[in-house]
């Protein structure tokens, strides 16, 4: 059974069984309210009938009254056990259940044949208070177990209208209700595997559906931004790797293609171009999985950006003594680091300074050289990979925009500042106190 179909059933059956139940509720009060009603007739009556007996010592006579046929229609009167005056129409089932009432000396109603209920008083003495005789009395209810009859199937029959119209409206309903949620289904089958840029944008939540719809398109961004995140992972793992294996191999190539035996001083100087490479490729492959690492299970760590700027060779490090410490993986931020000081060291003419200090509540590490400085016509692509220009590496994009990642993975990131020469700064949240 559909989801549509269990909820149209399990509304029906509630409200089946409410409508049972206030239709057993209704029918047990009008059949007490009836019985009620009986009850109240048959004592008059009995009162009644009482009124015109004569009761001296322990006899028993019955008056003459004006309304006598009145009176003893369906009333019997019994003396000492014995019937002294019965109604002239009485049923034989009738007459002896009223006789055998009648003799059991105390007040009761009971049940007759032919819809008939009865009601027996007992008779006492004035003055010993010794019953003598009884009264009973009957009275019809045909009429009023055909009221109820009447009642109870008009009921049945009104309930299970409202069963058939409520069967309709919340089917109505339901088909209302769920609509977005086939849209939804429409949509995801025809989007296609591939198509994470689509959304099913119902609007802000209002319901549990439209709540449920925003929920799945904050989690398709996330399976669009993680898909983007791979994809551009895998992109800069491509151009991250090419130029050192293309050295690699270029520089086999041109050892292969040489003529005549080569000298010591070449089989070396190929040698350490071949380690150099590899140095590269590997330092590379590092900082690659530190991305890769610290992007999926992100580590909060405290950095000492004053450490990591003496750690490298050949730049002047100034470090202040105030300078906080900073948050952050310390080898993803020294990985982060190293490009923009090759980079510095690849285009300064002389020098090359790694200053720490503060600004606008972040701790950095600038990395200024003398050299001619970025381009301004490259700006903000100069951490794209690939993208060629003054101050921007040699020309295979590599360095740039793997620092930027890496720093952004710790919280931070990489940016370029005007200087008089070239300036990158890698900025990084301080420790929080």
């Amino acid at each position: 059974m559909s989801f549509r179909g269990r909820l149209l059933t399990t509304a029906l059956l509630s409200l089946a069984v409410g409508l049972a139940a206030v239709l057993v509720i209704g029918n047990v009060v009008l059949a007490t309210r009836t019985n009620a009603e009986t009850s109240s007739v048959l004592r008059a009556r009995a009162e009644a009938q009482l009124a015109a007996l004569d009761v001296r010592g322990n006899r028993l006579r019955v008056r003459e009254t004006a309304n006598d046929r009145a009176l003893d229609r369906d009333a019997w009167v019994l003396y000492r056990g014995r019937v002294i005056e019965r109604p002239t129409a009485a049923l034989p089932g009738v007459d002896a259940a009223a006789v055998a009432l009648g003799r059991g000396g105390v007040t009761a109603e009971s049940p007759a044949p032919g819809d008939i209920r009865l009601r027996a008083v007992p008779v006492h003495a004035r003055r010993s208070h010794k019953t003598v005789g009884a009264v009973v009395v009957g009275s019809s209810v045909a009429s009023l177990e055909h009221l109820r009859h009447e009642v109870l199937l008009g009921s049945v029959i009104v309930a299970a209208l409202v069963l058939i119209a409520a069967a309709f409206a919340i089917r109505a309903a339901l088909a209302a209700a769920l609509s977005p949620v086939v849209e939804m289904t429409a949509s995801a089958e025809d989007w296609g595997a591939h198509d994470l840029d689509r959304r099913f944008e119902l609007g802000p939540p209002r319901d549990e559906l439209t709540g449920l719809a925003a929920t799945l398109d904050h989690l398709l961004e996330r399976i669009a931004a993680s898909r983007r995140h791979e994809q551009r992972f895998a992109s800069e793992v491509a151009h991250e790797l090419r130029t050192p294996i293309a050295g690699l191999r270029g520089r086999a190539e041109l050892a292969l293609a040489a003529e005549g035996p080569q000298s010591p001083a070449e089989q070396q100087r190929a040698l350490r171009e071949v380690v150099g490479q590899t140095e590269r490729l590997d330092n590379t492959i590092d900082a690659l999985m530190s991305v890769a690492r610290q992007e999926l299970d992100p580590a909060s760590g405290v950095v000492d950006l004053g450490a990591i700027a003496r750690s490298f060779d050949g730049a002047e490090a100034q470090v202040p003594v105030d300078v906080p410490t900073a948050a952050g993986d310390p080898d993803v931020v020294r990985r982060a680091v190293a490009p923009l000081v090759e980079n510095a060291h690849r285009h300064a003419r002389a020098r090359v300074i790694l200053e720490v200090g503060q600004q606008d509540g972040m701790v950095e590490l600038r990395v200024i050289d003398d050299g001619p400085g970025l381009d301004p016509g490259v700006g903000e692509r100069a951490f794209e990979p690939g993208v060629q220009g003054t101050g921007t590496g040699d020309g295979a994009g590599l360095g740039l925009a793997l620092a930027r990642r890496l720093a952004r993975s710790c919280g931070g990131d990489v940016v370029s500042r005007a200087a008089p020469g070239g300036c990158f700064v890698l900025r990084l949240p301080p420790v929080a106190s």
